[in-house]
Parts: structure tokens; C-alpha cells; sequence
């Protein structure tokens, strides 16, 4: 059984199953009745596909639903173009969909918090060793789902690449060989009065490449950014490009050599073989 049938079967067998909508095999649970959700853009590449997927699910069913676009301001002293990705994708969304109603809550995280600066040095509130950024990110996804009253919330964190990469996040290395393996709560479940989505847990980049070119927006792939190098970590590319240097809208370059790059460049490779 391939990743993709054990996930439809699990969620097909739950209490989701008159929710669910289903892109290519994979599965995003959304209820005409919600009237309100909330989605984590990065200005990578998978946040705004997840984006654009869910905006064509309720374009298609022709609901009221408002759409929160949850961002975070991060590294904004050695990599301030971050900010102006999340404002191109966000722009492209309000443009393809004009008749969805759309409201973007920014947060800022001090570069000291970030896991590159001190690591996983915090004890979070479920007792669970965590960097600053990582329980910024939560809890503000948190306070928007209270304030906003929203009735799920999306993360568009996807699957490692099968390919080894050094750098990769091991919590994103999902095996699913049976169905067994497969897990209903890395998908969704409720929190705070509503629910938390991941619907590409167990999705690849190859994935995510192939949707952009069958959608026909590849113009939105180019917008988007997954380099996490700068001036700090490779300065014969970035130069003394920094919050001092840089204006808005202006070309940055890609260190690729990143495992964000690599995965990046994986995911494309795959969908020209």
C-alpha cells in the first residue's frame, strides 16, 4: 500500500470522511460550514501551494469562508528579504482569488530565539524541548485561531525527500510501509475549539513541483523562496547583503547548497524525469 492509499483509507475509516476533499490523492479535510481558517505562509514553496489548493476548494464549493494568512517575520537582520516573499505570495493569492475574502496577521521573532542562534533550549507548555522560533510559532498560530474564532488552521509541512540530504529535520522523516503506520494525528485533530491540519505530512517536494506545473502557475513557484543561506553562512554569495544593504523587491541570490535548496532542486529534477 503506497503512502498516499493508507492516508485515504485512515481518513476515509474516520469521523472526517464527509469532509474530505481529495487533490491528486492527497486529502484535505474542509467543511463548507467553516467560516473562518487560518493557513501558515512562509513564502515557500508548500505553504503557498497549500494556500492555493484550499482558496480552489472554497472557490469551487462558492462558500463565505474568510481566509487568514498566518506569517512570521524571521531573521530579519541577515535575511530582510523573507518579509517582501510572504507580501509577493500573499498579493498573488488576494489577485487569483478576488471573491475570497482574506486577512494577514504578521508576527515578529527575534533572530536571538531562532534554533540557528541558541537551538532547542526552551521547555515548551506540553514539556517538550523546543528552540524560541519553534514555540513562537505555535503559540501565535494559537492566539490567531482564539482571536479570529478559526474553525481549523493549516501547516504546510511536507515529507523529506527519499534522496539523503544533510541538514534535514528528522521529525520530517514519515515512514508509512502498512496501514498501520499511518497516523490520523499528524494529519489533523482538534485543538482550541477547532483543528490543526497537516495535510502534506506525508507528501514529498516532487509532489508539491508537479501541482505548480500542472495548475499552470509556476509564476507563483517563482515567487516563492527555500534558500536559508545569507552573508553569515556564505558571504562569497550573499556578499554584505543584510537588513542594511538590501531594498525590497530587489534580486537575491540562492546559496544552493542548503538542504532547502537541495530539496527544492530535488523536487524539480524528479518531475522532468
Amino acid at each position: 500500500m503506497s503512502n498516499l492509499e493508507a492516508i485515504k483509507s485512515i481518513y476515509q475509516s474516520s469521523v472526517y470522511r464527509d469532509i474530505l476533499h481529495e487533490i491528486d490523492g492527497v486529502v484535505f479535510p474542509f467543511s463548507d460550514k467553516w467560516k473562518n481558517i487560518g493557513i501558515s505562509v512562509s513564502g515557500g514553496a508548500d505553504s503557498a501551494l497549500m494556500a492555493v489548493l484550499l482558496c480552489s476548494i472554497i472557490s469551487q464549493l462558492q462558500v463565505d469562508t474568510k481566509v487568514h494568512i498566518i506569517t512570521n517575520i524571521r531573521c530579519w537582520k541577515t535575511r530582510p528579504w523573507q518579509q517582501q516573499n510572504s507580501l509577493d505570495v500573499y498579493n498573488w493569492l488576494t489577485s487569483a482569488f478576488p471573491s475570497i475574502e482574506f486577512k494577514r496577521h504578521e508576527n515578529f521573532i527575534a533572530p536571538d530565539l531562532e534554533w540557528g542562534s541558541q537551538g532547542p533550549n526552551i521547555i515548551d507548555e506540553y514539556g517538550k524541548l523546543k528552540s524560541g522560533n519553534q514555540i513562537e510559532l505555535r503559540a501565535h498560530a494559537e492566539y490567531v485561531a482564539h482571536k479570529e474564532k478559526l474553525n481549523a488552521w493549516y501547516c504546510g509541512v511536507t515529507k523529506n525527500p527519499d534522496k539523503e540530504f544533510d541538514e534535514r529535520l528528522v521529525d520530517r522523516d514519515v515512514v508509512v510501509d502498512s496501514l498501520s503506520d499511518a497516523t490520523l494525528d499528524r494529519l489533523i485533530k482538534a485543538h482550541m475549539g477547532g483543528f490543526a491540519c497537516h495535510p502534506f505530512t506525508y507528501v514529498q517536494k516532487d509532489w508539491i513541483v508537479a501541482q505548480y506545473k500542472k495548475l499552470g502557475i509556476m509564476d507563483l513557484f517563482d515567487l516563492t523562496r527555500s534558500c536559508e543561506g545569507d552573508k553569515n553562512i556564505y558571504p562569497e554569495i550573499f556578499g554584505d547583503l543584510d537588513y542594511m544593504t538590501y531594498e525590497p523587491g530587489s534580486p537575491v541570490p540562492v546559496c544552493g547548497k542548503c538542504f532547502w535548496c537541495r530539496e527544492r532542486e530535488w523536487g524539480v529534477s524528479k518531475c522532468q524525469d
